[in-house]
């Protein structure tokens, strides 16, 4: 039954971002959150990038979380995918084969077909590099480098870093895994 639930998740999932749209007054983000810098940064992720991060950042403020550094990282968590094309059937891939075996399918060739792949590889680094070059605070730049991993495999890698407060990058993994 648990794995029939995810099924129907993820075919509502992939018909939402086929037709991801951005309306003008859906993308309210507080004031306060985002500087200048960043607000640009997050502009450069795909309609179906900003509506998800706008989901993460709001899931984690109805769950109480009002820690700014969580929630940048909610917003700009996923900038690192807009470092290449990631296709929504590359996407789909990656979430059929969450047991990694896309991965061998990862080329660092811009010109592949495979680098798509590469690209999902390596965003959460390549977002945490953007997020440090557009001024977030060490923190948020260690949540959205950690982020895609689950927190147990993140510790031992988080504490070369920054003590990262485990229960946040927990809550981040966690809301960005329902959206």
């Amino acid at each position: 039954m648990e794995f029939l639930a995810a099924v129907i998740y993820r075919v509502k999932q992939f018909f939402q971002a086929l037709g991801a749209r951005i309306c003008p007054g859906q993308i309210v983000i507080p004031n306060g959150y985002l500087s200048q810098e960043q607000q640009a940064l997050f502009g450069r992720m795909s309609p179906a990038d900003q509506l998800h991060s706008l989901k993460v950042f709001h899931t984690l403020r109805e769950q109480g979380y009002h820690e700014a550094d969580l929630l940048v990282a909610a917003l700009l968590h996923d900038i690192g995918k807009a470092i290449g094309p990631l296709p929504l059937l590359h996407r789909v891939a990656i979430v059929l084969f969450r047991d990694g075996r896309w991965e061998r399918l990862a080329s660092p060739d811009p010109h592949s077909w495979r680098y798509p792949f590469f690209v999902y590889q390596q965003h959460a680094v390549a977002g945490a590099r953007l997020a440090q070059a557009a001024g977030c605070s060490p923190l948020t730049v260690e949540l959205i480098r950690g982020h895609h991993r689950p927190p147990h495999q993140c510790s031992n890698d988080l504490s070369r870093y920054y003590v990262i407060e485990e229960e946040l990058l927990i809550a981040l993994w966690e809301a960005d895994e329902a959206n």
